[in-house]
């Protein structure tokens, strides 16, 4: 399966997101998916937004399908979604995210 985590227990997001996840790949073109930051830690507080990590299938990275998951996982969630894609991480978070 294409969402990872790296902590003991699985976190309500991450079992969340791959509950959705053949729908997110069909809809918006998604091939990998995963959470990091305080929801991924469970540190997360009511008041926190989940960070998504989004990878898009060749020539899937359009801006419909950008925002598309965000809006998803925010109504699925019930707060906001913080959405980068693997591109969008400057080398040295890739580096230290180990991609």
């Amino acid at each position: 399966m294409a969402v990872q985590v790296r902590r003991n227990k699985k976190s309500e997001f991450v079992t969340k997101l791959e509950e959705v996840l053949p729908l997110l790949r069909e809809r918006f073109g998604v091939a990998k998916i995963g959470i990091f930051g305080s929801a991924a830690r469970g540190e997360e507080r009511p008041d926190s937004d989940v960070d998504v990590l989004v990878e898009f299938a060749p020539g899937q990275t359009t801006f419909r399908n950008l925002m598309g998951p965000a809006f998803y996982l925010e109504d699925l969630f019930g707060r906001r979604v913080d959405l980068i894609t693997v591109g969008g991480l400057d080398p040295f978070s890739r580096m230290w995210s180990g991609r």
